[in-house]
């Protein structure tokens, strides 16, 4: 396979900050035998129509518009919340069909994946779907497959790779960057990422942005925007379920990862919010230019 060319891209000025949405239900868990299985998904309480509407609400009042990545196993059951978030303004993008990590699917797998959740996310948001986000940040790096069958299906910008191991490798570029390969180009955004004792964290979702200092998190913002590196947040909307199933059975690492810090998010999330106002990633990539 050619050497992927990796051009970093920033904004000519300052850069925005970025809110995208994983919409997928509190039960949607990568890698755990008991709650991955499609198969129990319909025996679960589904909380998604309560905690995205409630979320949708709050950046309703604060004029944010999002990007928010939608499961095609969600855009199925709940086609009115869907619909509900693309008429509020919000960009609409896919993040699969069945919640799978996209490095344990074959490229055909994949390409059936990615086309069940498109179909399902653009039927029921009645607008087209550019963007994409693998579950579990699950496209390693530039030399994935899945970034190929993306490009054919003519996304043009994916958020699946993350700089952070094990998520992702540690040569992806922290900011925006073109990725060329094979004779096609798509646009690939991360998250905001900054350095805690010697170590690189995720700093624009997860634990990190639940429970690390907010004068330490507005201050790796501000530095990466300054740059002309749109700072990427993420959030799922189970984040800020008050009433959030107990998940008896997981493994310590994943619950300390699922829970930790999510009693007072939905406090910190009204602060963060307050403090400057959210755009899409759609909103971004046209000011994005080489480096």
């Amino acid at each position: 396979m050619p050497q992927p060319v990796i051009t970093p891209l920033r904004t000519r000025g300052r850069a925005p900050r970025v809110l995208t949405i994983d919409a997928e239900d509190w039960f949607h868990v990568c890698g755990d035998g008991y709650y991955s299985d499609p198969r129990r998904w319909d025996a679960f309480a589904p909380r998604i129509e309560a905690t995205l509407g409630v979320l949708l609400e709050a950046l309703a009042r604060g004029g944010h518009r999002a990007t928010v990545f939608v499961l095609g196993w969600i855009a199925r059951r709940y086609p009115g919340l869907v619909r509900d978030a693309a008429a509020r303004g919000h960009e609409i993008g896919v993040h699969g069909d069945l919640h799978l990590r996209a490095d344990e699917m074959t490229p055909a797998e994949f390409r059936e994946d990615l086309r069940r959740a498109r179909e399902a996310v653009e039927a029921a948001a009645g607008t087209a779907a550019g963007a994409y986000r693998a579950a579990e940040w699950s496209i390693r790096d530039a030399r994935a497959a899945a970034l190929g069958e993306l490009a054919a299906a003519g996304f043009r910008c994916d958020a699946s790779m993350m700089p952070v191991p094990p998520l992702g490798s540690a040569d992806n570029p922290e900011g925006p960057h073109r990725i060329e390969r094979d004779g096609w180009s798509l646009t690939e955004v991360p998250p905001l990422t900054g350095r805690l004792l010697g170590r690189r964290l995720p700093l624009g979702g997860a634990w990190p942005f639940r429970v690390l200092p907010e004068t330490f998190l507005a201050g790796a913002e501000q530095r990466a925007r300054d740059q002309g590196s749109p700072a990427v947040f993420t959030l799922h909307p189970w984040e800020i379920d008050r009433c959030h199933p107990r998940m008896d059975g997981l493994p310590a690492a994943t619950r300390a990862v699922h829970f930790l810090g999510l009693r007072r998010f939905p406090e910190r999330l009204e602060r963060w919010l307050a403090r400057d106002r959210c755009v899409a990633l759609a909103d971004v990539l046209p000011e994005l230019v080489p480096a």
